[in-house]
């Protein structure tokens, strides 16, 4: 280190504590880093997907009846090009399906979307699920 005085530039043998804490500091986040890396490729075993479907909300329109779903993906895997198949159905009859694509669910993370029904999906059961994917 160089301190400098009127005049001078003196060199000292001992580093400041500054130095030493950043340091420490970076040499700490750089292995956290690695163990987090290590971790991830020894222990994430999923092959696949792990995709479920829920709706959230039913509203109508002018079109129909939207229903709001979400589809939640369990595994660190992400999924593109999410088929999701929606069926609406009255006491085990099929009244009618539709279906969207999602771009994209990443692992462990939600994606939403919406699909239009032209039945009154009040009073009747409505199965989301993801029909097909991709990997990306």
């Amino acid at each position: 280190m160089t301190k400098t005085t009127p005049g001078k530039n003196i060199e000292t043998n001992e580093p400041h504590w500054i130095e030493w804490v950043t340091g420490a500091s970076s040499a700490a986040v750089v292995l956290i880093v690695i163990i987090w890396i290590a971790k991830d490729a020894i222990m994430d075993r999923d092959v696949s997907p792990d995709l479920h479907g829920a709706v959230l909300q039913i509203d109508a329109r002018s079109e129909g009846f939207q229903v709001l779903f979400e589809i939640q993906n369990g595994s660190s895997q992400t999924a593109s090009q999410v088929t999701v198949r929606a069926e609406l159905s009255d006491s085990s009859k099929s009244v009618e399906v539709a279906e969207t694509i999602v771009d994209y669910v990443p692992g462990n993370s939600k994606a939403k979307g919406g699909i239009i029904f032209q039945n009154n999906p009040y009073g009747k059961a409505i199965a989301i699920r993801a029909a097909s994917f991709n990997e990306p």
